[in-house]
């Protein structure tokens, strides 16, 4: 293992390391990116977590050196474990550059359909990520924000539903002045004022403060 292989995976294993430090260490070595891949499953959690921070950020500035791994990455979609499904959801989008399209265009339904996930978490991550999606793809816009309003299609009980929308609530004031079905957009916006999440309820004030 080279000295830089050996300083970054030091690093990965300390719980409060600095993922910005980390970036030198990764560009322009393939072996470093295979690493972190790697350490996605890993079974130690700070290890595991620090790995998916560090993917995340090197997908985001240099995505041709992460898109080798799209399979590697579309498989974690199906994972058992919530967490790698949550590593694939926060870092296939960045690929979108690399990749041109068609693949995210082949798993764009696999990808939205992790809105009805077992957990909550992935959902919240999903719309979280929609704004970068469309900034890549903006051809996928209207798709993506149909998946979002169809929240209440899924299996989540309405608690947790409630919980999601906040976060579906700030993807879709980021993608709402390219949404073409807008007045759908604002029913669904305007029925969350009264929801049973603090949270929700305002995102769902501001949101129609500045759009309605």
């Amino acid at each position: 293992m080279s000295d830089a292989l050996a300083e970054l995976t030091r690093s990965l294993h300390e719980e409060q390391t600095d993922i910005e430090t980390l970036l030198h260490l990764v560009a322009g070595n393939d072996e470093a990116v295979k690493l972190i891949i790697d350490g996605l499953t890993f079974p130690v959690e700070a290890y595991r977590y620090n790995c998916n921070r560090l993917i995340v950020r090197v997908a985001e500035t240099a995505p041709e050196s992460v898109y080798p791994y799209w399979r590697n990455l579309a498989g974690l979609l199906e994972s058992s474990n919530t967490y790698h499904r949550c590593s694939a959801i926060n870092v296939l989008p960045h690929l979108i550059p690399a990749d041109g399209g068609s693949k995210f265009d082949r798993m764009f339904e696999k990808y939205f359909g992790r809105l009805d996930d077992d957990s909550v978490i992935p959902p919240c991550y999903i719309a979280r990520n929609c704004p970068t999606i469309a900034s890549h793809r903006p051809d996928l816009i209207q798709r993506i924000v149909y998946k979002l309003l169809t929240i209440d299609d899924t299996h989540h009980e309405q608690g947790r539903k409630d919980l999601i929308k906040a976060d579906i609530i700030q993807a879709l004031d980021a993608l709402y002045d390219r949404a073409g079905n807008q007045s759908e957009v604002l029913r669904f916006v305007e029925a969350q004022l009264d929801c049973s999440s603090p949270k929700t309820r305002k995102a769902a004030k501001a949101f129609l403060k500045e759009h309605a």
